[in-house]
């Protein structure tokens, strides 16, 4: 068995996550967004919709929805669980065209490239379904937008999910 410390290791486990990003890349273009649950969460699900036909210049209304499985933090069967969280980024599709499949990477796209956080912190209960509309105001000159959000539990990202459209003009 070959250990990840491997050269051929790491080219697979650097194959594989090209092939994650390229589903998430597919979005930009897409009329539905598009999840993917974290490994160790594969019951996440995470999805995104805008609401009528957003015009540039307005405040566009979107509802992040989704769930997720319990989480109990003192053993099965202790009836202790943690609490998931929503984090939501709204970016300029030109500039930053796809959504980093992490949490941590899409914070440095906030810091270094001005991305906006539209939710932070979110709640979304400790397992089951949710559902969370937030609202962001557009820009005149900006047509193309990528929503990014991310389910997460502590410190882990538990699902990404990621819609791309375009802006009506006014």
């Amino acid at each position: 068995m070959p250990r990840l410390s491997s050269p051929r290791s790491l080219v697979s486990f650097a194959a594989l996550a090209l092939a994650s990003l390229a589903i998430l890349a597919a979005s930009a273009e897409g009329k539905g967004s598009v999840y993917l649950p974290a490994p160790a969460y594969p019951n996440s699900k995470l999805a995104i919709k805008v609401a009528g036909k957003p015009r540039a210049g307005k405040v566009v209304k979107a509802v992040i929805s989704g769930s997720n499985a319990p989480f109990e933090i003192g053993g099965p069967g202790s009836g202790d669980y943690l609490a998931y969280q929503l984090d939501v980024f709204a970016q300029n599709g030109k500039v930053v065209p796809n959504c980093p499949r992490s949490f941590a990477e899409e914070l440095q796209n906030e810091i270094n490239l001005g991305v906006a956080r539209i939710g932070q912190g979110l709640p979304e209960g400790y397992y089951g379904p949710f559902s969370t509309p937030v609202r962001f105001q557009t820009s005149r000159g900006i047509r193309n937008i990528v929503i990014c959000a991310y389910s997460r539990l502590i410190d882990d990202d538990a699902a990404v999910s990621a819609l791309g459209f375009k802006l009506r003009r006014r």
